[in-house]
C-alpha cells in the first residue's frame, strides 16, 4: 500500500508542476491560431514550388489544428501534396509544451524543431518528385480524354457547368465545421478561451497516467532492469516509436516525449515517432480525400522516409543535448 501511495504522490508532483506552463502555452497557441489560421487557409504559397518550406514552418507550430486543416485543404486541392506532407512531419503536438517546462530539455527541443523542419522540407520535395512520376500517366490520360471529347463549344459549356458545380460543392464544404482535438471548431472566428483549458486538462491527465505507468515500472521492476531492457532493444527503438507515433491521439506524442525525457528513447527514435505523429490529420485525409491511392502514397511517404532518417539519427550520439 505504501508503494502505491508513493507512486501516486510522485506522479502527482511530477505532473502538477507542468500545469501552469501548459495553460500559458496553449493560450498562446490558441491566440496564434485565432490570428493566423485563416491566413494559412488562403495562402497561395502552399501550392507552389516553395510549398514544402512554407508547410514546414506552419507545421512547426504545435497545434493539431494545422494538420487537420491541411488535410481538409488537400482534399479540396487547395494545397499541394508536398505542403501536406511537410505540415504532417513538422508538427510535434505536445512535445513543445512538455519539454519547455524544464530548462534542461531546451537544447533537445531546439534541435528537435530544427531537425523536423529540415526533414519536412526534404521529404516534402521528395514527395513532390515521386508524386509527379507515379501519377503522371494518370494525369496524362485525363488530359488526353478531355482534349478529344466533343466540340469546343460543348467542352466550354461542360467545363463551365463543372466549374459551377465544383464551386457550389466547395462553398458547401467550406461552410462545414472542421473539428480538431477536443471537438474544437476550427471555423469559429471567435477566440475560444475554453479550448486551452480543456486541452491543458486532457494533456495533464495523459501525462499523469504516463507518469503512473513509468513510476510503477521503476518501483516494481527497477530502474536498472528497465535500462538494460532498453539497451538490449536499442535497435528497435525507432520502429517502436513509429508504431506509437501513428496512433491518432495526443497521448502518443505525450508518451514519446516523456520516454525521451526519461532516457528511454534515443533522439533518432523520438524524431521518427513525432514525424509520423500527424494526429487527426491522417484520419481526416482518408475521410475527406476520395483518392485512396493518393492517401496510401501520402501515408507511405510519411512512414518510410521518417523511419530512414530516424535510423540515420538513431546511431549518432547526441549526448551534448543532455544538460
Amino acid at each position: 500500500m505504501e508503494e502505491v501511495k508513493h507512486i501516486l504522490w510522485h506522479s502527482f508532483t511530477d505532473t502538477i508542476t507542468l500545469v501552469p506552463l501548459l495553460i500559458i502555452v496553449y493560450f498562446l497557441i490558441e491566440l496564434l491560431e485565432y490570428k493566423n489560421v485563416f491566413k494559412f487557409e488562403k495562402s497561395k504559397l502552399l501550392n507552389g514550388k516553395a510549398s514544402p518550406a512554407i508547410g514546414a514552418l506552419f507545421g512547426s507550430v504545435p497545434q493539431c489544428g494545422f494538420s487537420v486543416i491541411s488535410a481538409e485543404l488537400y482534399a479540396k486541392k487547395k494545397i499541394s501534396v508536398a505542403a501536406l506532407i511537410a505540415v504532417f512531419i513538422a508538427t510535434s503536438d505536445e512535445a513543445l509544451p512538455i519539454m519547455i517546462s524544464d530548462y534542461k530539455n531546451i537544447p533537445s527541443l531546439l534541435m528537435l524543431i530544427a531537425v523536423k523542419i529540415v526533414l519536412a522540407i526534404i521529404i516534402g520535395y521528395l514527395t513532390m518528385f515521386f508524386y509527379k512520376i507515379i501519377f503522371k500517366k494518370q494525369n496524362a490520360k485525363i488530359s488526353n480524354s478531355l482534349e478529344i471529347s466533343g466540340e469546343k463549344s460543348e467542352e466550354h459549356l461542360e467545363e463551365k457547368h463543372e466549374h459551377e458545380e465544383n464551386k457550389s460543392a466547395d462553398d458547401e464544404h467550406e461552410h462545414e465545421h472542421i473539428h480538431a482535438c477536443c471537438h474544437h471548431d476550427l471555423n469559429d472566428s471567435k477566440f475560444d478561451w475554453k479550448h486551452p483549458l480543456i486541452h491543458s486538462a486532457k494533456i495533464t491527465a495523459y501525462i499523469f497516467v504516463v507518469n503512473i505507468v513509468m513510476n510503477t515500472l521503476i518501483e516494481f521492476v527497477g530502474e536498472a532492469s528497465i535500462t538494460q531492457f532498453l539497451q538490449t532493444s536499442y535497435a528497435l527503438q525507432p520502429l517502436v516509436a513509429l508504431v506509437v507515433g501513428l496512433i491518432p491521439n495526443c497521448v502518443s506524442s505525450v508518451v514519446l516525449t516523456e520516454l525521451y525525457i526519461m532516457g528511454g528513447l534515443s533522439f533518432g527514435a523520438v524524431v521518427t515517432g513525432l514525424s509520423v505523429n500527424a494526429g487527426l490529420g491522417i484520419l481526416v485525409l482518408f475521410k475527406e480525400n476520395k483518392h485512396i491511392k493518393e492517401n496510401i502514397f501520402i501515408l507511405l511517404m510519411l512512414i518510410i522516409p521518417s523511419l530512414v532518417f530516424g535510423y540515420a539519427l538513431h546511431f549518432i550520439p547526441f549526448n551534448f543535448l543532455r544538460i
